[in-house]
């Protein structure tokens, strides 16, 4: 027999009630003050509604803690929104008592973080709400992408994201941006360092670097912080989004995930602070703007994103060491995958450093995914940057070096040809990689990194020749590795697969490697993710081709191709075709982006319903001609 109820547990549900409307009045409040240009009496209206939405933000948690029978329990569970409350009032008094010259803008601007703070950890909430039900993390991980796209579109929608001087935002134009940035895709509508305002700018950085690790990673680190651990139910999930094997060890890596992630971006950063001397609009750059700019870049890289600040992306620095080594680095770090980061660091731990000390041998071993992902890795990295400068030397025929992709002058609103920003030059008598064979070189190892799923160029692509481009191409397919910030079919789908048509060559039932057996459902799993992503690059295709570019526009199949496999690869490189798309081809590429950066497995699962229960029977078996 229950006991009685606590004068929480009768006050939760009006606690609750209330609560609602006061986060919805202080999240939108802040979001006109930012979000819309308004005039001084507007805002004061504005700032007495935010600082009375904030007293019952945080007026929730001491209640709770006075009207709770179990107060340690209540502290150890709420002890940061009880310090937030705490550190409020101590930065109010110190405000004000001190008799600081600033202290309304102060007081005002310490609202605005708090009730930023109290959103997160409302949201931290859901998600840890969300984890518990009985949902396939399938299911979770796209309704997360969806909601972070149409966030960020909404705030892309707001008058204060575009700059002054720049014309409205359209709807297709936010939700381009906001998929690309999100599934970090890179293709852009609009140049992100010129029509952004810096709120905009802002807001697309916040999701490349959400979209990059995953909205759910970030949800249970803030969960592991704030309650000390991870239910049973939540690591299952997360285990799933991971991509790792064990639910026991699931709360560590997304740890690292997210130490690795901050280091790795701030020491990148540190390292390109000196590349930047000019800015998106062609100014001085001061050193507010070199701190800015180096953070920007180093999160995009990072998360194999290929945003850049620049019209002409990164060909304007072709010749700079910071991007032609860190920007890669940080390309491949982020493309190879946070279980195999994670399996290196682990190795070198425990066979370097803890030499000598008893250490299960697992520990100290590469596991099979790491093995495969670095061997294909640097298969495609060597082979693509050979390839790309054997054809880019040796092209074989006159006129290999033209755009294909452009808008005839008659047509072209501009009086001139129309074509994406790409950089470069129109010199058609020389390849794009440059004239001289170590820039070609330097070049190509760049274009094998960044077709990885990057989308940073520093050569003029629209004027590649026709193998680079279907080389890019068959790179941009495959893509990174599992469970990275980047898309593709992923080069451990690919290691399998030819795995399993080497041993069917030879005749042998099972697929080995590095003395290892893969079951044949990973090899049958892989095919179908090969296959699906094929039929949905080659469908879209065929549909911008016929209905999705704009009337007048001269391309080629190639362009198109390339144009899909970008989006589908989340990789971003473009031919010239994306400003030539109509309504209806942005909507098939943004479509495409999502598909690509979810997983189009992934995507079938999550729409299924309750799965059928394993038959019990087998049927007759009949040979079939297959050759």
């Amino acid at each position: 027999m229950a006991g009685p109820r606590s004068a929480l547990d009768r006050a939760r549900p009006y606690l609750v009630t209330a609560l609602v409307p006061i986060v919805v009045l202080a999240g939108g409040s802040v979001v006109l003050e930012y979000g819309f240009r308004l005039t001084e009496p507007t805002l004061r209206i504005l700032h007495w509604i935010e600082a009375i939405a904030l007293a019952g933000m945080l007026l929730d948690s001491p209640l709770r803690l006075l009207l709770t029978r179990d107060r340690p329990a209540m502290l150890r569970f709420r002890w940061l929104d009880l310090s937030v409350v705490a550190a409020f009032a101590i930065a109010m008094t110190i405000y004000y008592v001190a008799g600081l010259p600033d202290a309304e803008v102060l007081a005002q601007r310490t609202i605005h973080v708090t009730i930023i703070v109290g959103l997160v950890l409302r949201l931290v909430e859901l998600n840890r709400f969300l984890a518990t039900l009985r949902i396939r993390p399938a299911l979770l991980l796209v309704g997360s992408f969806l909601t972070l796209i149409a966030a960020g579109m909404g705030m892309l929608l707001l008058p204060g994201a575009t700059a002054e001087g720049q014309p409205e935002t359209t709807f297709i134009d936010a939700l381009f941006t906001a998929t690309s940035a999100v599934c970090v895709t890179g293709l852009t509508v609009v140049d992100t360092g010129i029509h952004w305002s810096p709120m905009g700018q802002y807001v697309v950085l916040g999701l490349i670097q959400l979209g990059g690790l995953g909205l759910m990673t970030f949800g249970t680190v803030f969960a592991i912080f704030l309650w000390r651990g991870m239910r049973l139910r939540e690591s299952i999930v997360m285990r799933e989004v991971v991509s790792h094997d064990l639910a026991a060890e699931v709360k560590r890596v997304i740890l690292f995930i997210l130490l690795a992630t901050f280091l790795i971006e701030g020491v990148g950063a540190l390292m390109m602070f000196g590349a930047w001397n000019t800015t998106a609009r062609g100014g001085q750059t001061v050193l507010a703007d070199r701190i800015y700019y180096s953070i920007f870049h180093s999160i995009t890289s990072f998360c194999n994103a290929g945003f850049s600040l620049y019209p002409t992306n990164l060909t304007g620095l072709r010749s700079a060491w910071e991007v032609n080594v860190v920007v890669p680095l940080l390309i491949v770090s982020g493309g190879i995958g946070f279980g195999v980061l994670y399996n290196l660091v682990r190795v070198v731990w425990y066979r370097f450093v803890r030499r000598g000390r008893r250490t299960p041998i697992v520990k100290k071993r590469l596991t099979l995914q790491s093995r495969l992902a670095i061997t294909v890795t640097a298969v495609l990295l060597v082979g693509g940057t050979g390839l790309v400068y054997l054809f880019e030397t040796y092209p074989g025929r006159q006129g290999t070096w033209q755009v294909t992709a452009y808008m005839p002058p008659e047509r072209s609103d501009g009086g001139g040809v129309v074509t994406s920003v790409v950089g470069g030059t129109d010199d058609e008598e020389h390849s794009p990689l440059g004239s001289a064979w170590d820039e070609r070189l330097v070049s190509a190892g760049f274009l094998a990194t960044t077709a990885r799923t990057a989308g940073f160029n520093t050569t003029n692509t629209a004027r590649l020749s026709p193998p680079t481009k279907f080389l890019t191409v068959v790179l941009m397919f495959i893509g990174a590795s599992p469970g990275s910030t980047g898309g593709g079919i992923k080069t451990v789908t690919v290691a399998v697969i030819v795995l399993g048509i080497w041993s069917a060559l030879r005749g042998r039932p099972h697929v080995q490697a590095f003395q290892r057996t893969i079951v044949w459902g990973t090899v049958t799993r892989a095919l179908a993710v090969m296959a699906v992503g094929a039929i949905w690059v080659g469908l879209v295709t065929m549909i911008v081709c016929a209905w999705g570019l704009v009337p007048g526009a001269r391309f080629t199949f190639l362009d198109v191709l390339f144009e899909t496999t970008s989006a589908f690869g989340t990789v971003g490189l473009s031919t010239g075709a994306t400003p030539l798309l109509s309504a209806l081809g942005r909507l098939l590429i943004v479509i495409t982006m999502f598909v690509g950066r979810v997983g189009p497995i992934t995507l079938l699962v999550a729409m299924q319903g309750r799965p059928e229960a394993a038959a019990r029977y087998l049927y007759a078996e009949e040979q079939v001609a297959i050759s």
